[in-house]
């Protein structure tokens, strides 16, 4: 019995113009109305993901920032979990210092180096700022076309017992608290609303969707995931560019049985 589906956005349930479609959006509706609990599990923050959605038609819930929040489909933060404050500034101070690129999102807003290349967020303020105590830092996203120096940070930053390192994309990396992962914050959203494993159905593409692959039996990815979230998952199922996800679970509610089918 299936009542809650997580998706992931950017190369999942997102067309390759990055936007979603209107089958998708209808099939997210459809499903809504059946009384099941969609999820947008995704790695941007609220302000990006809320306005593709608001823009689509739809309204879902939002795991964002790789697992570090979880918010109402009005936006009401129901967890939250920040990287620690002298972890953040060691690997901040560590990318100034390489004069890499990144963007920070944070308690009071989402902040970059390169506002032309994160279009939503607002220039990064002085240091001294960005520490401030009030100040709480959920996700650190690292960006480049040097895509060798990026492996070789990622590799430096695995070695760090005090983070989670994944990426979505080869040109990136994406960095949250040690616990803070989508598959973690998924099993507490189910916990949250007293659901078992069985009754949750996921999707995705990337590497950042893996653990939400290693905890959940149920799990579709796309044919064009990764290799590695490939071999995690219960099945897989056509592009991002073929509807797969509405076609999928438009597929399984048109079902007798779909209460049972998975």
């Amino acid at each position: 019995m299936i009542r809650l589906i997580a998706s992931d956005l950017d190369g999942t349930l997102l067309n390759e113009e990055g936007m979603l479609s209107e089958k998708t959006a209808e099939c997210i509706r459809t499903a809504q109305q059946a009384g099941i609990l969609w999820v947008a599990a995704t790695g941007r923050s609220l302000k990006t993901a809320s306005e593709l959605m608001r823009t689509a038609g739809v309204s879902p819930e939002y795991l964002l920032l790789n697992g570090a929040e979880f918010r109402k489909s009005d936006g009401t933060l129901i967890f939250q979990k920040s990287i620690e404050a002298s972890c953040a500034q060691e690997i901040i101070q560590m990318l100034m210092e390489k004069k890499l690129d990144f963007e920070i999102n944070t308690s009071v807003g989402d902040f970059s180096t390169d506002c032309e290349f994160c279009d939503t967020a607002r220039p990064m303020p002085a240091v001294e700022k960005i520490f401030d105590a009030q100040i709480k830092i959920q996700k650190i996203f690292i960006f480049s076309e040097e895509q060798n120096k990026l492996k070789n940070i990622k590799e430096f930053l695995k070695k760090r017992q005090d983070i989670t390192v994944t990426s979505s994309a080869t040109w990136n990396i994406e960095i949250t608290d040690r616990q803070a992962n989508k598959g973690a914050m998924l099993e507490q959203i189910a916990e949250y609303y007293g659901w078992s494993k069985e009754e949750v159905l996921v999707f995705g593409d990337g590497n950042n969707d893996i653990s939400m692959f290693e905890k959940f039996p149920h799990s579709r990815a796309m044919g064009n995931a990764v290799e590695s979230l490939k071999k995690n998952a219960e099945k897989v199922i056509e592009s991002n560019r073929d509807d797969a996800v509405a076609q999928e679970v438009c597929g399984l509610l048109q079902h007798p049985s779909f209460r049972a089918v998975l």
